[in-house]
């Protein structure tokens, strides 16, 4: 079982629920280590005086505001320890909202709400939370920092999404980018060729569908190589065409759309066997990064490795 980060109650009214808090995601990337090519020993890094170059011990590392112009102003712990948050065990929602008064953008982590001990509470907020369509708002302690949370139930089990604060988000206005959308003049014709090709595309969403293919093609690289061999891959895909006629391009991409859900009326094209390019292998001397991954998830990675020692 996942340890828990996180052990109290959540409390409504005067009902108090114990609960623990375990992660609801395992993230699952791959890092590196940055070694020196020569001798294979591992780089590390020092905190070291900009000025001088030399190493500076931990206790004399003090926290600076930058003002501008390498103007600090110093932060002591004894500053900010007034403002500290008072350690509590509760979660006290405050109110129930409906689902879609919350902005999805200030969803930040998550976590799945255990029940601990008396269940009879937990799964009577659950029921209950379900059966309105709302979502419990309010506020928790978690390692010394304060959380905006809310609270969610699929009618058994209670989840817990941390929240951004309102004035974290960047409103679209504020961007100059989207001043450009004002005055946009989109045709009749366009607006229902936009839509048939939405509906066209529309099915159920199948979450088991989807990798990080990129991630997977990594760890085939590392695989081969750990082997002794040399990692072979697919070619890239083609770039597609910049569009020049919109209207033409929306009839073109409905008509294949339309083609290939008749093809397959079960609407799952994409599971439909695909023809695939012909495989290279390839010797120039390059390191994947995992950083590096821009391209949209259905571009196979076109990742170079040099032979193994």
């Amino acid at each position: 079982m996942p340890r828990p980060v996180w052990t109290g109650s959540i409390s409504f009214g005067m009902v108090a629920i114990p609960i623990r808090l375990v992660p609801a995601v395992r993230k699952k990337s791959i890092s590196f280590n940055q070694l020196d090519e020569r001798d294979g020993s591992r780089i590390r890094y020092r905190k070291v005086n900009e000025d001088t170059g030399e190493e500076v011990p931990s206790e004399h590392i003090v926290k600076g505001f930058d003002l501008g112009s390498s103007n600090y102003v110093l932060i002591t712990d004894d500053d900010l320890a007034p403002l500290a948050p008072a350690k509590s065990k509760e979660i006290d929602i405050e109110t129930f909202v409906p689902v879609d008064d919350l902005d999805p953008l200030m969803y930040d982590s998550s976590y799945l709400v255990l029940p601990d001990r008396n269940v009879k509470p937990y799964s009577l907020l659950a029921e209950a939370m379900a059966d309105s369509g709302r979502v419990g708002v309010g506020r928790f302690v978690m390692r010394q920092k304060e959380y905006l949370a809310a609270i969610r139930s699929d009618g058994k089990h209670l989840t817990l999404s941390t929240l951004v604060f309102p004035d974290e988000l960047v409103a679209p206005e504020s961007l100059d980018e989207f001043e450009q959308l004002d005055g946009v003049t989109i045709s009749k014709k366009e607006l229902t060729m936009a839509k048939g090709l939405v509906e066209a595309l529309s099915e159920g969403f199948e979450a088991e569908r989807y990798t990080d293919e990129y991630r997977v093609a990594v760890e085939k690289i590392i695989d081969e190589k750990a082997a002794g061999r040399t990692p072979t891959f697919e070619e890239a895909p083609a770039a597609k065409a910049t569009v020049i006629d919109l209207a033409a391009a929306l009839e073109a991409s409905l008509n294949a759309a339309r083609d290939a859900k008749d093809r397959h009326p079960s609407g799952k094209a994409a599971d439909a066997p695909a023809e695939k390019p012909k495989r290279r292998t390839t010797r120039k001397k390059a390191q994947p990064e995992l950083e590096e991954a821009e391209e949209p998830a259905a571009a196979k990675p076109r990742a170079r490795a040099r032979k193994s020692a």
